[in-house]
């Protein structure tokens, strides 16, 4: 755990090439291993960037699971440095200039903000927006604000969007689903799914396009029908919304006992009276 900041700990963290590079290549400047966080830290994989992300708080992750989900957002950078914050020249008062490094070591403090996105527009193009992740607690500290002011000064002279995110901003309903569907977004590891994925995908669809069955009896059905493990309908079903083959309600509480209808799910195509594809052995 870093205690405090030396100027061997930053050397060395930009010889690991931390705080660099885009997508796969990023490299967190903080890592779980490093900090005693408040809250719950977390490495979790980023199929969109596809890297090992690193959280440092429970509002992390659940912001990060929205950022993940969404189509809009092409990269995200976690714990990302703003190395070049000294070299700006940003105006500061004598009361945030003693901001600027540490009392301790007098080392420059390495301002840090716990996204920096790579979002698309309407046409196609690419721009950052930086979002700062703080329970609202924290925004009655002086010393929170002060850092904050900081980084909104920097961005705001790099013409990047700069946001404070609190809980208040987060639905954590919405993050917790996305967050359960993921967890079925690669299926590699269940092999009678991925053997007989194309028909299993088009009986399930069948099957859930009878509104008036629960998500179980849908389960337990294609389950039955492929001689599949108990679990693996439910598993195929996550993996379908987490890769967006099924829309589905995820801003209410998931309750696979209740009707499909109740979660508004929107399917793709389906091919009606066609054969049945459940095999046997």
């Amino acid at each position: 755990m870093i205690r405090e900041w030396k100027d061997s700990t930053i050397k060395r963290f930009l010889k690991e090439g931390r705080g660099s590079g885009e997508g796969s290549e990023y490299k967190s400047w903080l890592q779980v291993q490093d900090i005693n966080s408040q809250g719950r830290s977390t490495r979790t994989y980023s199929y969109k960037s596809q890297r090992v992300i690193h959280l440092l708080s429970d509002l992390q992750l659940y912001y990060w699971y929205l950022l993940e989900f969404d189509d809009m957002v092409l990269d995200v950078r976690e714990q990302f440095p703003l190395l070049d914050f000294h070299e700006m020249n940003i105006p500061v008062d004598q009361e945030l200039e003693k901001k600027l490094f540490s009392t301790k070591t007098n080392v420059p403090h390495v301002f840090i903000v716990s996204f920096m996105v790579t979002r698309i527009d309407q046409n196609g193009n690419s721009f950052y927006e930086a979002r700062a992740i703080k329970s609202s607690t924290e925004l009655t500290k002086k010393a929170t604000i002060e850092r904050l002011e900081m980084q909104r000064r920097y961005f705001e002279k790099k013409q990047i969007d700069f946001g404070v995110v609190t809980e208040m901003n987060i639905n954590k309903q919405l993050a917790r689903n996305i967050g359960w569907v993921l967890t079925a977004y690669d299926i590699q590891d269940y092999p009678d799914l991925v053997r007989n994925f194309l028909y299993l995908k088009e009986d399930l669809l069948h099957y859930l396009s009878n509104h008036t069955a629960t998500f179980q009896m849908v389960f337990q059905r294609i389950e039955k029908d492929y001689q599949l493990d108990e679990g693996l309908g439910l598993i195929l079903f996550k993996h379908l919304v987490a890769t967006k083959q099924i829309k589905f309600d995820l801003n209410r509480k998931i309750d696979m006992s209740r009707n499909v209808e109740e979660y508004r799910i929107e399917l793709p195509g389906i091919k009606s009276g066609g054969d049945k594809h459940a095999v046997n052995g």
